[in-house]
């Protein structure tokens, strides 16, 4: 057991310089050393998932959509059963897809992100009470928001108003995107 947490210390050391970096808001070195370690062999597993999000993250920021797909399906391949890695890459292809204008691909991915994440019920009492289930990661409402608005691209307005009713149930108290929603439905 200490092996591997020695092994994953000096894996999660490998991200320290790139991580340092992207904090100080020096993207474009973070990016070369996160390129530099994605192109050597040092990293793997959870940390080389890690280090593909964030260098996609930084490559969709920069508009290179199709770079960023691909570290987005690194991050997936290798990211385990760690949700944040997951559900930031699954929703990093979502917008990638809609940037291309791809709907049907990003009503898909944002369809399977939601089934995997999207663990609240919207039941107030639940809520009340504390035993609603939480969402394994923080973007479930937006990934709804960004499904209504891409049936409402598609030309699908009862899709599109039915997501956003959705979001309202599970998730009206976040009142950005109540506000969002509400604003809309008045449209459909």
């Amino acid at each position: 057991h200490g092996s591997r947490t020695q092994a994953n210390a000096a894996q999660a050391e490998l991200l320290g310089p790139a991580l340092a970096y992207e904090y100080t808001g020096k993207k474009d070195s973070a990016l070369a050393e996160y390129d530099r370690l994605l192109a050597g062999n040092e990293l793997s597993g959870e940390t080389l998932a890690k280090a593909a999000l964030l260098a996609g993250n930084i490559r969709f920021q920069n508009g290179e959509f199709d770079a960023a797909a691909i570290l987005y399906q690194k991050a997936l391949d290798n990211a385990g059963n760690l949700p944040l890695v997951r559900g930031g890459a699954m929703h990093g292809q979502a917008a990638v897809a809609i940037e291309n204008k791809d709907y049907a691909a990003a009503v898909n991915l944002l369809e399977k992100f939601i089934a995997e994440f999207g663990k609240r019920t919207g039941d107030l009492e639940d809520r009340y009470e504390k035993v609603e289930p939480a969402d394994p990661v923080p973007t479930v409402a937006d990934a709804l928001w960004k499904l209504s608005l891409v049936y409402n691209q598609m030309g699908y307005p009862d899709k599109a108003k039915a997501t956003a009713e959705k979001l309202l149930k599970k998730y009206g108290d976040n009142s950005v995107y109540v506000d969002r929603a509400k604003k809309l439905m008045a449209t459909l």
